[in-house]
């Protein structure tokens, strides 16, 4: 538990927080004001941001995008923070590499401003993408689901600071 640790005032970012912090004042598919790429199971964009299936997540092998073997280097499978390039407020990773965990359970979110996620649930909710899947699951919007006690190696998270006022 973080607070054993004693690090009081970090938690995981609420699904608002996180899509806020990677879209770092963008309104685009990914973070970097390009538009709406024109194919989303591998673009371009995609290749500059983060690390999915089309750029060194997965393998071809001959008839099929397969993991990479455990013992493969850093060039297949997640890759060290900071391969990629950061989004405009300097944030790395924001788009594949891992999904990363939020505080919000799953649930309907209403267009608003900070909106809250379901107060209770079975799973919650991850962004980001990852590794070893296709481009336009590593949206800024996209969201998926895991029940919390889920593993994976695809799985990660990142640490939100509440900052005194």
């Amino acid at each position: 538990m973080i607070l054993e640790a004693g690090l009081s005032g970090f938690d995981l970012p609420t699904e608002a927080q996180w899509e806020y912090a990677c879209r770092a004042g963008t309104d685009t598919y990914y973070n970097d004001n390009l538009g709406t790429p024109a194919n989303t199971t591998s673009n371009a964009q995609m290749d500059v941001l983060g690390r999915y299936e089309r750029n060194g997540g997965r393998e071809w092998n001959g008839a099929a995008w397969v993991n990479p073997a455990v013992s493969c280097d850093a060039s297949k499978g997640t890759a060290i923070v900071g391969s990629y390039l950061p989004n405009a407020w300097g944030l790395y990773d924001m788009h594949g590499n891992v999904w990363e965990w939020c505080l919000d359970w799953t649930g309907t979110l209403v267009a608003d401003t900070d909106p809250k996620g379901a107060e209770s649930g079975s799973e919650r909710v991850k962004r980001g993408g990852t590794w070893n899947t296709i481009a336009s699951n590593c949206r800024s919007a996209y969201r998926d689901f895991n029940d919390p006690s889920s593993r994976h190696g695809n799985f990660g998270f990142r640490l939100v600071m509440t900052m005194a006022q």
